[in-house]
């Protein structure tokens, strides 16, 4: 079983592998906050 971290913006729990944690420095963000990261720079660009 993966360990759970939090969400760095909306502090939700995740369940990410320790590896992904390590790769990351720890900066993890759940699904729903990188489609929203993902959605404001498409209509930046745009």
């Amino acid at each position: 079983m993966s360990p759970i971290f939090k969400c760095l913006i909306c502090r939700k729990d995740i369940e990410r592998s320790t590896r992904t944690f390590w790769n990351k420095k720890g900066h993890l963000l759940c699904s729903t906050c990188l489609d929203n990261i993902d959605k404001k720079k498409l209509n930046n660009e745009g």
